[in-house]
């Protein structure tokens, strides 16, 4: 891929980012945000962030990281790996000055973890351009940009003395880092080789957004390409071309991250979570999850400390 290739896909960027809200998070508290219809941003301006998103593994962005997150996906925000209490975000909203939401996790006080958080605003077409392809999180450590370091000084004394237009000024600043998150997401070879390919297959987002939505669906090579309104062959071999593995593995690879999720969050016996993501036996489903995740699913849920059992759940051990 050459500099017109790169070009070509940072020109599809044309959407803004609007600035919503301040999170604010102490630790032993998740902030828990629910699904949204846009791609939703974060800065994570003070402390480390330990964020749970829904059909994938967990993340840590540590300070000065920017974070992507696919529309869709439940949240779940953290100061530390293990939070005692779910707070919802809903109730923890209230407005602030300059246009935006605070939502204080935190109980008033500064929190141990403090973040900038956005929406992607679609161009006029309604589409999100390059960002129409993200299906994961994407998190990049921008701490080491200086424009970015620039930006976020003029966003936190935006905040400080709030006025009106301060959220639009603070939009713009965010895109700004967009921007960069995007272009340092770039940087390899293989993550440009599958973008770029993806602008040329938009149809196959039917069939992402379908696999997305009911990962324990019955699903083969057939069923998929009548989604995608392909003939088996050709859908097999652009979805190959466009993210680097087979329809089928890609089907794989969505039911273990919502796995991963389930196992994280819930008390669900592993037994009936391999069922619900669509896998026909637990031995085949902890195989997998084993192949993947270098640790069987007992023993990623013991050392994710987020639960207590529930009574009976050695039945589905």
């Amino acid at each position: 891929m050459n500099d017109n290739d790169l070009e070509h896909l940072l020109s599809t960027l044309e959407v803004a980012v609007e600035a919503t809200a301040i999170c604010e998070v102490e630790r032993g508290a998740r902030l828990v945000l629910q699904p949204s219809s846009s791609i939703e941003v974060h800065y994570v301006l003070d402390g480390t962030m330990h964020l749970t998103v829904s059909g994938s593994p967990p993340l840590v962005c540590r300070s000065g990281s920017f974070v992507i997150v696919p529309s869709g996906a439940s949240q779940g925000l953290a100061a530390d790996s293990n939070p005692n209490r779910d707070l919802r975000g809903a109730d923890r909203c209230s407005a602030t000055g300059g246009g935006l939401r605070l939502y204080d996790a935190a109980g008033g006080k500064p929190g141990d973890l403090r973040l900038f958080c956005g929406v992607i605003t679609p161009s006029t077409s309604g589409s999100f351009g390059l960002l129409d392809r993200v299906i994961e999180p994407i998190v990049k450590d921008l701490s080491e940009a200086p424009i970015v370091r620039q930006a976020f000084a003029a966003i936190l004394k935006e905040i400080g003395n709030p006025r009106p237009g301060s959220r639009a000024v603070v939009g713009a600043l965010m895109k700004i880092c967009l921007v960069k998150a995007i272009e340092s997401h770039l940087d390899t070879p293989e993550n440009r080789r599958i973008l770029l390919a993806c602008l040329r297959a938009p149809h196959l987002q039917k069939v992402i957004a379908e696999v997305r939505a009911k990962p324990g669906a019955a699903y083969n090579v057939e069923t998929l390409a009548v989604i995608s309104g392909m003939s088996r062959s050709a859908f097999a071999r652009e979805f190959l071309k466009a993210y680097g593995m087979t329809p089928i593995r890609f089907v794989t690879t969505i039911r273990l991250h919502r796995a991963a999720e389930l196992l994280r969050a819930t008390a669900m016996p592993v037994k009936m979570i391999a069922g619900t993501v669509g896998f026909a036996s637990r031995s085949h489903f902890s195989r997998a999850f084993r192949d993947t995740y270098g640790i069987n699913p007992l023993s990623f849920r013991a050392t994710s400390e987020l639960l207590v059992a529930m009574p009976g759940d050695e039945l589905g051990r």
